[in-house]
Protein backbone atom coordinates (compact mmCIF):
# COMPACT_ATOMS: atom_id res chain seq x y z
CA UNK A 1 0.00 0.00 0.00
CA UNK A 2 1.25 3.62 -0.96
CA UNK A 3 2.30 6.06 1.31
CA UNK A 4 -1.23 8.17 0.75
CA UNK A 5 -3.24 5.05 0.22
CA UNK A 6 -2.32 4.36 4.37
CA UNK A 7 -2.93 8.04 5.26
CA UNK A 8 -6.52 7.84 3.27
CA UNK A 9 -7.08 4.95 5.79
CA UNK A 10 -5.56 6.43 8.83
CA UNK A 11 -7.82 9.28 7.52
CA UNK A 12 -10.79 7.07 8.06
CA UNK A 13 -10.37 6.80 11.29
CA UNK A 14 -8.79 9.41 12.43
CA UNK A 15 -10.25 12.29 10.63
CA UNK A 16 -9.09 15.24 12.92
CA UNK A 17 -5.71 14.46 12.81
CA UNK A 18 -3.82 16.91 10.23
CA UNK A 19 -2.27 15.21 7.09
CA UNK A 20 1.30 15.74 8.05
CA UNK A 21 0.68 13.79 11.43
CA UNK A 22 -1.07 11.09 9.47
CA UNK A 23 2.43 10.75 7.74
CA UNK A 24 4.52 10.29 10.77
CA UNK A 25 2.20 7.34 11.90
CA UNK A 26 2.17 5.98 8.73
CA UNK A 27 5.62 5.70 8.32
CA UNK A 28 5.91 3.80 11.45
CA UNK A 29 3.29 1.57 10.35
CA UNK A 30 3.12 -2.22 8.23
CA UNK A 31 -0.42 -3.00 6.68
CA UNK A 32 -1.41 -6.70 7.28
CA UNK A 33 -3.95 -8.85 5.58
CA UNK A 34 -4.55 -11.68 8.01
CA UNK A 35 -6.76 -14.59 7.20
CA UNK A 36 -8.89 -16.29 9.52
CA UNK A 37 -7.88 -17.69 13.16
CA UNK A 38 -4.12 -16.44 11.86
CA UNK A 39 -1.60 -14.80 14.89
CA UNK A 40 -1.78 -11.26 14.52
CA UNK A 41 0.75 -11.34 18.30
CA UNK A 42 1.65 -14.44 19.47
CA UNK A 43 1.72 -14.87 23.11
CA UNK A 44 5.42 -15.03 24.80
CA UNK A 45 6.66 -12.01 22.19
CA UNK A 46 8.59 -9.05 23.75
CA UNK A 47 7.85 -7.26 20.63
CA UNK A 48 5.58 -4.34 22.05
CA UNK A 49 3.41 -4.18 19.29
CA UNK A 50 0.12 -2.76 18.41
CA UNK A 51 -2.18 -2.48 15.64
CA UNK A 52 -5.35 -0.67 14.73
CA UNK A 53 -7.87 -2.81 13.05
CA UNK A 54 -8.86 -1.15 9.87
CA UNK A 55 -11.55 -4.66 8.72
CA UNK A 56 -12.65 -7.43 10.56
CA UNK A 57 -12.00 -8.16 14.50
CA UNK A 58 -9.37 -9.47 16.70
CA UNK A 59 -9.78 -11.95 19.37
CA UNK A 60 -7.43 -12.63 22.58
CA UNK A 61 -7.31 -15.49 24.56
CA UNK A 62 -5.24 -17.54 26.51
CA UNK A 63 -5.31 -20.99 27.85
CA UNK A 64 -6.11 -22.07 30.89
CA UNK A 65 -4.57 -24.73 32.54
CA UNK A 66 -7.09 -27.42 31.32
CA UNK A 67 -6.34 -26.50 27.95
CA UNK A 68 -8.93 -24.60 27.06
CA UNK A 69 -9.34 -21.51 25.49
CA UNK A 70 -10.61 -18.31 26.94
CA UNK A 71 -11.64 -15.20 25.51
CA UNK A 72 -10.64 -12.02 26.89
CA UNK A 73 -10.49 -9.46 24.16
CA UNK A 74 -12.87 -8.83 21.20
CA UNK A 75 -11.93 -6.15 19.64
CA UNK A 76 -13.61 -4.25 15.80
CA UNK A 77 -13.65 -2.07 13.69
CA UNK A 78 -11.72 1.62 14.58
CA UNK A 79 -9.95 0.24 17.72
CA UNK A 80 -6.26 0.22 19.03
CA UNK A 81 -5.26 -3.38 19.99
CA UNK A 82 -2.49 -4.34 22.28
CA UNK A 83 -1.43 -6.99 25.36
CA UNK A 84 -1.87 -4.64 27.85
CA UNK A 85 0.76 -6.76 29.84
CA UNK A 86 3.52 -7.28 27.26
CA UNK A 87 3.29 -3.30 26.74
CA UNK A 88 3.59 -2.16 30.21
CA UNK A 89 5.66 -4.41 31.76
CA UNK A 90 9.15 -5.75 31.26
CA UNK A 91 7.35 -8.69 30.77
CA UNK A 92 6.58 -11.06 27.81
CA UNK A 93 2.60 -11.22 25.69
CA UNK A 94 0.08 -13.37 27.87
CA UNK A 95 -2.36 -12.91 25.13
CA UNK A 96 -2.59 -14.48 21.89
CA UNK A 97 -4.20 -11.91 19.24
CA UNK A 98 -5.61 -13.50 16.45
CA UNK A 99 -7.82 -12.93 13.86
CA UNK A 100 -11.59 -13.44 13.80
CA UNK A 101 -12.58 -13.65 10.05
CA UNK A 102 -10.60 -11.59 7.32
CA UNK A 103 -9.04 -9.09 9.35
CA UNK A 104 -6.75 -6.02 7.97
CA UNK A 105 -4.78 -4.54 10.75
CA UNK A 106 -1.60 -1.38 10.30
CA UNK A 107 0.57 -3.13 13.02
CA UNK A 108 3.01 -0.66 14.59
CA UNK A 109 5.70 -0.79 17.30
CA UNK A 110 4.54 0.39 20.61
CA UNK A 111 7.65 2.20 21.61
CA UNK A 112 7.78 4.24 18.09
CA UNK A 113 4.07 5.30 18.97
CA UNK A 114 5.35 6.76 22.74
CA UNK A 115 8.23 8.17 21.12
CA UNK A 116 6.12 10.57 18.54
CA UNK A 117 3.64 10.85 20.61
CA UNK A 118 6.22 13.02 23.28
CA UNK A 119 7.14 15.07 20.56
CA UNK A 120 3.67 15.65 18.62
CA UNK A 121 0.56 16.85 20.12
CA UNK A 122 -2.38 15.45 17.50
CA UNK A 123 -0.13 11.88 17.93
CA UNK A 124 -0.67 12.38 22.06
CA UNK A 125 -3.84 12.97 21.81
CA UNK A 126 -4.39 9.43 19.79
CA UNK A 127 -2.14 7.75 22.59
CA UNK A 128 -4.37 8.98 24.97
CA UNK A 129 -7.58 8.53 23.45
CA UNK A 130 -6.27 5.07 23.14
CA UNK A 131 -5.78 4.86 26.44
CA UNK A 132 -8.72 6.31 27.69
CA UNK A 133 -10.61 3.80 25.61
CA UNK A 134 -8.97 0.80 26.76
CA UNK A 135 -9.68 2.02 30.35
CA UNK A 136 -13.39 2.42 29.99
CA UNK A 137 -13.61 -0.97 27.79
CA UNK A 138 -11.99 -2.76 31.10
CA UNK A 139 -13.88 -0.97 33.41
CA UNK A 140 -17.15 -1.52 31.48
CA UNK A 141 -16.07 -5.11 31.22
CA UNK A 142 -15.44 -5.51 35.13
CA UNK A 143 -18.76 -3.63 36.02
CA UNK A 144 -21.11 -5.93 33.27
CA UNK A 145 -19.89 -8.47 34.44
CA UNK A 146 -20.34 -8.07 38.08
CA UNK A 147 -23.90 -6.21 37.62
CA UNK A 148 -25.67 -7.83 34.49
CA UNK A 149 -27.16 -11.42 33.89
CA UNK A 150 -25.77 -12.92 31.24
CA UNK A 151 -28.53 -12.40 28.16
CA UNK A 152 -28.44 -8.37 29.82
CA UNK A 153 -24.72 -8.32 28.67
CA UNK A 154 -25.30 -10.46 25.14
CA UNK A 155 -28.31 -7.50 24.64
CA UNK A 156 -25.96 -4.71 25.51
CA UNK A 157 -23.01 -5.89 23.44
CA UNK A 158 -25.12 -6.22 20.50
CA UNK A 159 -26.94 -2.59 20.95
CA UNK A 160 -22.99 -1.04 21.30
CA UNK A 161 -22.10 -2.84 18.04
CA UNK A 162 -23.92 -5.79 16.08
CA UNK A 163 -21.80 -5.82 13.29
CA UNK A 164 -19.01 -6.69 14.93
CA UNK A 165 -21.36 -9.31 16.28
CA UNK A 166 -21.84 -11.00 13.18
CA UNK A 167 -18.03 -11.19 12.64
CA UNK A 168 -17.54 -12.82 15.98
CA UNK A 169 -17.79 -16.81 16.37
CA UNK A 170 -20.61 -17.64 19.01
CA UNK A 171 -17.94 -19.25 20.92
CA UNK A 172 -15.73 -16.79 21.19
CA UNK A 173 -18.69 -14.38 21.85
CA UNK A 174 -19.78 -16.89 24.43
CA UNK A 175 -16.37 -17.21 26.21
CA UNK A 176 -15.81 -13.37 26.38
CA UNK A 177 -19.38 -13.16 27.80
CA UNK A 178 -18.58 -15.60 30.69
CA UNK A 179 -21.03 -18.56 29.52
CA UNK A 180 -20.61 -21.43 27.39
CA UNK A 181 -21.73 -21.50 23.79
CA UNK A 182 -24.94 -23.80 24.65
CA UNK A 183 -26.12 -20.97 27.04
CA UNK A 184 -25.39 -18.22 24.60
CA UNK A 185 -27.08 -20.64 22.26
CA UNK A 186 -30.20 -20.84 24.05
CA UNK A 187 -30.13 -16.61 24.82
CA UNK A 188 -30.22 -15.87 21.08
CA UNK A 189 -33.24 -18.43 20.90
CA UNK A 190 -35.28 -17.25 23.39
CA UNK A 191 -34.82 -13.84 22.12
CA UNK A 192 -35.32 -14.97 18.45
CA UNK A 193 -32.13 -14.11 17.43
Amino acid sequence: MSESSMINRLKEFLPAVPDRDLELLADICTLKQIGDKEVILKSGNRKRQVFLILEGVARGFVVNPEGEEKTLVLRGKGIFVGDVHGLFTDSPQKLEIVAAGQTEVLMFSFSDFERLAQCNKSIQRIYMNSLREAILRLTYRVHSMVTMSSEERYLDLLQMNPEFLEKSYDKYVAHFLGISPVSLSRIKKKLNL
